[in-house]
């Protein structure tokens, strides 16, 4: 059954708003990015100059994934040829907080404060995964965070989350 939420009526849902809060890279983050920018964007262009479209997908996941990953390094191969097309060391340790973390932190502690329950969602669980970092650095900070991964079977999470609920967790890391 595909529904619109529209459709279901009789305000089932709670109000959702979606705020965007810019947060800006650090100064060594933003070199590193742009020079790796630079690398892919040069790799890119003499691909598609040879009408090679394989490194389209590359290019724009990993610029859309390392400023949140650049914790660890990072190695770029293309799908055909498997040559390193790029490398970045990674840039934070893991005792340093990225930008974003840091304002992660802040919404959190505000929205404990405040007396509610933080959902956190990160896209990168695979390959790249950041759960565990963020669930690491947001204990140190002294919240109570349970990770919902995909391995909970998708007819055993609400009782997944209520159980946590009940064991205290602050914040669900998803």
């Amino acid at each position: 059954v595909f529904l619109k939420l529209r459709d279901i009526g009789g305000n089932v849902l709670p109000p959702y708003e979606e705020e965007f809060r810019e947060v800006r890279m650090s100064g060594p983050q933003g070199v590193a990015y742009q020079h790796l920018a630079n690398v892919l964007t040069s790799e890119l262009k003499q691909a598609l100059r040879r009408r090679d479209t394989t490194l389209l997908g590359v290019v724009l996941n990993v610029l859309l994934a390392w400023p949140d990953v650049c914790f660890r390094p990072e190695t770029v191969v293309p799908p055909r040829d498997k040559r390193g097309l790029a490398f970045s060391p990674a840039i934070f340790s893991d005792h340093e907080l990225m930008p974003k973390e840091r304002e992660l932190i802040r919404i959190c502690t505000e929205e404990k404060a405040a007396g509610r329950k933080v959902l956190i969602y990160t896209i990168y669980t695979g390959t790249r995964d950041t759960t565990a970092r963020l669930k690491r650095i947001l204990e140190l900070e002294g919240f109570k965070v349970a990770v919902l991964r995909a391995n909970v079977e998708s007819s055993r999470r609400e009782d997944w989350i209520a159980e946590s609920l009940d064991r205290g967790i602050d914040l669900l890391v998803t």
